[in-house]
């Protein structure tokens, strides 16, 4: 996929490299040139510097051919600004936008803006794993999707990602091992008590 990222932050660098190793093109957008130093000597995408809302830089990210969008700056304002642009000029066909306003989630959601709220998301999962031990989070209320906790036992350990991704149908995108949180790479070997942070579908 062909995707554009608008924001070279601690979600966006994570984000970028994650896609960049499963083989995806990406451009990277932020209008601070020292952030992309958060991606690290081995990212092969493109960046460029300037606002996610500039046409013209947009059209040099080829937003044209586009795939998908993500907005994760860390401004509310430019997050949505940047989705409209994406949306209803280029007509990207998917655009998603991170929020850190938790009052705005849903009125965003009702324009019709396919958001994420940072914020919401972590209180509910720390909520849920205080009181019954683990998480299981619905992105949203019309989501099709779930946000899973996956404790491996016995008989899984030894197995790489990747084929617990084919056994499950579900997108692993974090380790937890001794309580240290890893990015994912699809030749990792599981072991017994590792923590799967998995993206499934209801």
């Amino acid at each position: 996929m062909y995707i554009i990222i608008i924001g070279c932050g601690r979600v966006g660098s994570q984000l970028a490299n994650s896609l960049s190793m499963e083989g995806h093109n990406i451009v990277i957008i932020d209008k601070n040139e020292r952030s992309f130093k958060r991606l690290g000597a081995n990212f092969n995408g493109t960046t460029l510097v300037g606002n996610g809302y500039d046409e013209e830089l947009l059209r040099e990210a080829g937003i044209e051919k586009a795939d998908a969008v993500a907005v994760v700056t860390n401004g509310d304002n430019t997050n949505v600004v940047s989705t409209q642009v994406a949306r209803k000029i280029f007509h990207v066909p998917t655009v998603v936008t991170r929020i850190y306003d938790p009052k705005r989630e849903y009125l965003y959601r009702e324009l019709g803006l396919d958001v994420i709220g940072g914020t919401t998301l972590i209180a509910e999962m720390i909520k849920e794993k205080i009181t019954k031990g683990h998480f299981t989070h619905q992105l949203s209320k019309v989501s099709e999707v779930k946000i899973i906790e996956f404790k491996i036992d016995k008989n899984m350990a030894g197995l790489t990602l990747t084929e617990i991704e084919s056994e499950k149908q579900a997108k692993i995108f974090a380790v937890i091992r001794d309580k240290e949180i890893f990015s994912v790479q699809k030749d990792m070997i599981v072991k017994g008590e590792d923590i799967l942070l998995i993206i499934t579908k209801k």
